[in-house]
């Protein structure tokens, strides 16, 4: 009886269950109506009307650009930051309610890259094929044949949220320059530096969703500049970001892309499905303005560029889909890795100057000791036996921009520094936290910055047995016989050697560590920098550079032994 009595009453759960699922329904209700609100608000009632038309001050008409009967409308884009090294703008006006993902665009010279990020904007911006206009985002010469990249500086877009968006979120497009065009590798290095300020600076980026490789669908093996992209982007990246790299493949027909296999074969690394097929998207660029499709057969023609259409715009759907599911990634290990690179960077820097003495040294200081052997009996009848000898000396002098000096050891620590001020100098990279010089291993106090540098220039000067003799008598502070100096210079020898292999250390840990934590390692290994170092000797031909190029060599070998022992 009780059962029936109790029949068709709620207990306590199941009342806050159903209470919750009420609860959830309208706030759902509350958001949709707060929606079509905000989108009556936003498009003055005309809900149908495309985006041009209701906000008539966020698009401008290019009539220069007036392209298979379509009329084109420029973005109009807000400065919101720029330094130099890269700029930020923004499109239409702030929304926080929605939230925001960080994509960057990242391809070869004449990749496609641009008409992509084109055809992405006209996508997210909701047109259609039958629509009689488009959207440029970045205003290129359509149909170009490029050698330059039309992009020039790293540019953030943000498309901030709006009514009538194909996605839910606001979006922000890093755009880099194009790799490896007629400019040279030196204006691909100048891009990896805007790159580096753009993942560091306070104004820039702080998390990124997705990095989009973008390459020609019909590539079938990666060229060296593409090769360069690939390597020194994911350079700046570390391992946590793997998952968030896939792939865009342009200029695409049916079929798998070629460009697959070859970045598999260059080992890029890239996310996968769950089979472990790579993730990617196809586009062919050429629909978006209908310039590739004028045909005499009407028919045939409006056949085709519906069918490119609705393959682009299915992709762009899947890749923001794909979008949406990936985790967002704080970019601190990415700061640590570009703070590591630059940590790296000076090191190697105060290695090149320091090996280059060290070297001179050493292989000087083999050939007084083989002289004054030879000579032992000279010495005897004579004790001011001269001899030549290279020796570095240090000059300062003035310089362009702020160094970081140090005063004990009278060496110039790191140049060219950002720190203008002595109070500020412990926030320079050449530091450790614990306020140490990676190089010299003085203190912060030690330093100073002033717009003067050290300058290490070779000499020949004649030195005595004497000299040096008293020299050595005065730091044992004893008298020495001929072979208690000969005893000596081996052993400054020694310690001189001691102070390479300390240095090659500590580069060599360096690596070590960029290695554990970046995707990839720098390309620039330790041997390949000394390899360089002896390159310029030899290209100089400074006095003293078949000196140092002998112990590179030596050095060459013992880093070497150090990397088979690590």
């Amino acid at each position: 009886m009780e059962h029936f009595k109790n029949k068709g009453k709620k207990g306590p759960a199941e009342k806050d269950k159903n209470l919750r699922a009420v609860k959830g329904k309208f706030q759902d209700w509350k958001e949709k109506a707060q929606e079509l609100f905000e989108a009556s608000s936003f498009m003055g009632g005309n809900t149908g009307k495309p985006l041009f038309q209701r906000e008539h001050s966020l698009f401008k008409q290019n009539l220069n650009l007036q392209k298979g009967g379509h009329s084109v409308y420029n973005l109009v884009l807000t400065s919101a930051y720029a330094d130099g090294l890269y700029k930020k703008y923004n499109f239409g006006p702030s929304n926080l309610r929605k939230p925001k993902k960080v994509i960057m665009m990242v391809g070869e010279t004449g990749s496609g890259k641009t008409k992509l990020i084109n055809l992405l904007v006209n996508f997210i911006l909701g047109v259609k094929a039958e629509d009689g206009y488009r959207y440029i985002l970045i205003d290129e010469k359509i149909n170009q044949n490029q050698a330059h990249s039309q992009t020039s500086d790293v540019n953030i877009y943000q498309l901030n949220h709006m009514p009538g968006f194909r996605v839910p979120y606001s979006l922000a497009i890093i755009d880099t320059p194009g790799f490896g065009d007629t400019r040279g590798m030196g204006e691909d290095n100048h891009t990896m530096v805007k790159l580096k300020e753009c993942f560091t600076s306070v104004f820039g980026i702080n998390h990124i969703d997705g990095i989009y490789f973008v390459v020609k669908a019909s590539t079938n093996r990666l060229t060296v500049s593409e090769k360069y992209v690939f390597d020194s982007v994911l350079s700046l990246f570390g391992r946590d970001i793997k998952e968030n790299i896939q792939t865009c493949t342009t200029f695409a027909d049916t079929g798998r892309p070629k460009a697959l296999g070859a970045l598999i074969e260059a080992d890029v690394p890239l996310a996968r499905k769950p089979s472990g097929t790579p993730v990617f998207f196809k586009f062919n660029n050429n629909f978006l303005y209908a310039n590739d499709f004028d045909d005499d057969d009407e028919e045939d023609t409006s056949e085709a560029f519906q069918k490119c259409w609705d393959s682009g715009f299915k992709s762009a759907q899947k890749m923001f889909d794909a979008l949406e599911n990936l985790d967002t990634k704080s970019l601190v290990l990415t700061k640590e890795v570009l703070i590591e690179r630059t940590q790296l960077e000076i090191t190697m820097d105060g290695l090149h100057s320091k090996i280059q003495e060290v070297a001179l040294k050493q292989t000087e200081m083999t050939r007084c000791g083989q002289v004054l052997r030879q000579h032992q009996k000279d010495i005897q009848n004579n004790g001011n036996f001269e001899f030549e000898q290279l020796v570095t000396i240090k000059m300062k002098t003035d310089a362009e921009r702020n160094s970081i000096n140090c005063r004990e050891c009278e060496d110039t620590c790191h140049y060219p520094c950002r720190i203008a001020l002595d109070c500020m100098i412990g926030l320079c990279e050449v530091f450790t936290l614990r306020q140490v010089c990676r190089l010299c291993e003085h203190k912060v106090s030690s330093h100073v910055t002033e717009k003067q540098k050290w300058e290490h220039v070779v000499k020949r000067t004649k030195k005595t047995y004497v000299t040096m003799k008293q020299r050595y008598e005065e730091a044992s502070k004893e008298r020495l016989t001929t072979e208690m100096v000969f005893e000596n210079l081996e052993r400054e020898l020694n310690e001189v050697e001691a102070e390479e292999m300390k240095l090659i250390e500590r580069a060599a840990q360096c690596l070590r560590r960029l290695e554990a934590i970046a995707l990839k390692p720098n390309p620039l290994s330790t041997l390949d920098y000394i390899d360089m170092m002896i390159s310029t000797e030899k290209r100089e031909g400074k006095l003293g550079f078949h000196e140092k190029i002998e112990s590179l060599e030596k050095a060459k070998a013992k880093i070497k032994c150090l990397s088979t022992l690590s």
